[in-house]
Formats: C-alpha cells, sequence, structure tokens
C-alpha cells in the first residue's frame, strides 16, 4: 500500500471499502476544492492547538475584562444604571433581568477570565467557551425579551456575540464554527418562543447568518496563514535541530532539551539519566572502510539508539563525531542497566562488521550512564562530566559494555574531570 495514501484511504483499503474522497458526495466534493480541511496530520494538530491557545492567550483575556468590567460596574455603581434598567425593563422583568447579568452573564465571564491566569486555561478553556457563548446568546434572547416590552431590543450586540469565536475566543476553524452555529440556533429559535418573530427580528436573523458566513471565511484564510507560518517555523527549526547525516536530533538541541529537562526534574523530583555512547574503534572503521562505509555506520547505529527515546520528555541527539548521546526523564538505575543491555543486543543483532578487523568482528558500542535526581542548586553540566567518566570508564575496562554511575555524583565536582589523562588516552586508542 503506498505511502502517500491518506490515513483514512489506507484503513479504506484494508478493509475493502472504496477510499473515503471516492464516497464523498459531490457537493462535498466542491466545497472540499473550495475550502481544504485545515488539520494538520497526526501529533502535529495537538501541537499546533496548544501552540496557538497559548498565543492568543493575552488577547484572550484583555477583552474578556471588558464585559466583566462592564457588568462589575452596573452592579456595584447602582444609581444612574437603576435608572437605565427601569426605562430597558419594565419593574415585574427586572429580577430576571438581574438574574441573567448578574447571575449567569458576570459569573461566566469571570470564570473564564481566572482560567485564563491558571493551568485550567490549556485543557479546558475552549470546550468550556463552546458552551459558554451559547448560553449567553440565550440570555441575550431572554433579555430581549424583556427589553422588547419597553421598546428597545439587544439584536445590535448579536452580530458581536456571533463573531466572538472567530475572533476573540482562539478557536479553531470547526470549534468557531460549531459554536456560531450553536449561537445562531439560540438566537433563532430563543426568540421563536418568546413570541419575537416579526419582521424585524426575522431580517436580523439574516443579518445575523450574513455576519457568521463572513465570519468564517474571514476566519479561515486567517487560519490557513497561520498554519502556514506555523509548519514553515517547525519545518525550520526541525532542519535547525536535526543532525543532516543521521537524521536525529544535533548536540544544539541537546544543549536546549537538558537545561529544559534538569529544571522541570528539579521541581518534580524526578530523577533522569544520560546515556554517552561511543561507537567502537570508528577512526579505525573510517581509516579502513572509508568515510562513506563510515556515514552508512553512524546512520544504523543512530537508527537503533533513537528507538530508545519513545516519550515525548526523553531524547536521542548525535553529540558529536561518532558519540551519541540519551536523555531519559524520570528513569531509575534498574532502568538504565536494562535499556543497555537492549541497545547492545539490537546492535549486535545488525551484523555490521569492522573492516578493520579480519576476524569478523562486529562494529560495538560503549556506553556510560549517569543517573541522578536534579538538586536546584546544581548544574546539568555535572550531569553530563558524570555519564562522560562513566563512558571513559566503559572504554577503559575493554569497550562493548555498560559503566553506570549514580552514587558517584554525591563527591562530583562539576569542572574537574576524575578520569586520568593516561586512561583516557589508553581508551582513546
Amino acid at each position: 500500500m503506498p505511502d502517500s495514501l491518506p490515513n483514512a484511504d489506507k484503513a479504506a483499503a484494508r478493509s475493502g471499502s472504496k477510499p473515503v474522497r471516492q464516497r464523498r458526495t459531490a457537493f462535498g466534493r466542491f466545497f472540499s476544492r473550495i475550502f481544504p480541511s485545515l488539520r494538520f496530520e497526526g501529533s502535529l494538530e495537538g501541537q499546533f492547538r496548544r501552540w496557538y491557545s497559548e498565543n492568543v492567550r493575552s488577547r484572550i483575556r484583555s477583552v474578556i475584562w471588558i464585559p466583566v468590567a462592564a457588568l462589575l460596574i452596573a452592579m456595584l455603581a447602582g444609581g444612574p444604571f437603576s435608572d437605565l434598567r427601569a426605562a430597558l425593563v419594565a419593574p415585574r422583568d427586572q429580577s430576571l433581568f438581574d438574574l441573567m447579568r448578574f447571575g449567569v452573564l458576570l459569573p461566566s465571564c469571570i470564570a473564564l477570565l481566572i482560567a485564563t491566569y491558571t493551568h485550567l486555561y490549556t485543557r479546558w478553556f475552549t470546550p468550556v467557551a463552546q458552551v459558554v457563548l451559547p448560553v449567553h446568546a440565550l440570555c441575550f434572547v431572554v433579555m430581549d425579551a424583556f427589553m422588547h416590552r419597553q421598546g428597545y431590543s439587544l439584536n445590535a450586540m448579536m452580530p458581536l456575540l456571533t463573531l466572538a469565536p472567530y475572533f476573540v475566543f482562539g478557536m479553531v476553524q470547526a470549534q468557531a464554527v460549531r459554536t456560531v452555529a450553536l449561537v445562531v440556533v439560540m438566537y433563532a429559535l430563543g426568540g421563536y418562543l418568546g413570541g419575537l418573530d416579526s419582521g424585524q427580528r426575522t431580517f436580523d436573523l439574516v443579518i445575523l447568518l450574513f455576519a457568521a458566513a463572513l465570519g468564517a471565511a474571514v476566519h479561515y484564510s486567517l487560519q490557513k496563514s497561520v498554519r502556514h507560518s506555523y509548519l514553515s517555523t517547525q519545518i525550520m527549526s526541525e532542519s535547525l535541530n536535526r543532525d543532516a547525516l543521521t537524521g536525529i536530533h544535533n548536540r544544539r538541541m541537546f544543549d536546549e532539551h537538558a537545561a529544559r529537562m534538569w529544571q522541570q526534574a528539579a521541581r518534580a523530583n524526578a530523577p533522569i539519566a544520560l546515556l554517552m555512547i561511543d561507537i567502537d574503534h570508528f577512526k579505525a572503521f573510517n581509516d579502513y572502510g572509508g568515510h562513506q562505509a563510515g556515514d552508512a555506520c553512524l546512520v544504523k547505529v543512530a537508527g537503533v539508539l533513537n528507538r530508545a527515546s519513545r516519550r515525548p520528555l526523553d531524547l536521542t541527539a548525535r553529540y558529536g563525531g561518532e558519540e551519541f548521546a540519551i536523555l531519559l526523564y524520570d528513569t531509575r538505575r534498574d532502568r538504565v542497566e536494562e535499556l543497555c543491555r537492549e541497545l547492545h543486543a539490537s546492535l549486535a543483532n545488525l551484523a555490521i562488521a569492522h573492516p578493520a578487523f579480519t576476524d569478523n568482528q562486529l562494529v560495538t558500542f560503549s556506553i556510560g550512564a549517569a543517573c541522578v535526581e536534579p538538586q536546584p542548586e546544581r548544574r546539568v553540566e555535572g550531569l553530563i562530566q558524570l555519564a562522560d567518566e562513566a563512558l571513559y570508564t566503559a572504554k577503559e575496562r575493554g569497550r562493548n559494555r555498560t559503566v553506570v554511575m549514580d552514587r558517584e555524583y554525591e563527591t562530583l565536582r562539576t569542572g574537574t574531570f576524575r578520569v586520568q589523562r593516561r586512561s583516557r588516552e589508553t581508551a582513546a586508542a
């Protein structure tokens, strides 16, 4: 099955049914040509949504402050606002009118505002906003019914509420269209049930539908531009943070990620591990096999090591030359020892012949591992130094083995390498 097929079509092919695009209606095919789906494949969509949500967070917070401030002033100031309420709403309706304003609109706006200042924002803000906005529309319909008896109307506010999901609340296209549709339905159904089905209201509903359609078109165009920009940035970032030969992360990405992981682990009291891996006798490999064969060897070794970093916070990188590094979050010594045995076995299964030896010797690597629990007063450089010392010790003991250090970290003095020069020179030979 060709890899270029979309996932939905692969699934359809496996099940024996027609591909999804062949089952679409003529209208669906026409609509998809005009408005292609605004969705990335796989995990990239989730990454984009998290980025976009954080990117618009300050804007959302600033806008929500406006209705919160206006409603608080109306509730606390009294005086002229009470007179205005008396002019707009009949006495028998004022209690319900105030309930809509201060019992529903104000608390929900305050709740959304508070969410933008807390960790709740990332996970709950958008789903809650998709419910709150249609509820607000229903409140506006009820308040409009009260004001209609006095000869006033809130219809002029409805286009603003209709456009808010597109341009205020940071929703992606599907979320915004779904929310706006609920807002329009609430307005139309509420008005009909409230007996406000006049010619003027029908005209206002048409205007509302026009605003919803116009907002959807403009929002689609903006979302498309934002997604293209995000994708370009991601591609550029990936090219800067990837090793050109092996395709895994490079030293630059390793340094940045190690610093972030150290801080995160120190806050969470989580242990971390660093594996420094060096291909044994690699200079001789290049001398006898040539640099092209050496490059092919590096790519194969990188593929083995990259399988070790499967979790989101783990990372495999080419540290330099024939040396690689693996960062593992929330990982203790027993798991590190097990993983190192798996890595040695995986490389042995590749059976890469070493051209410098005539006795069918295979390519091997040495691993130096450091397992520590980060402390805020210490630096990540100490972790790297400990793993480096463990690597040189592994090579000194004969190569093709693993040395794990953890307790040694307590006496380590960052910047003072404890492996003797003689041992290092022997190991490098």
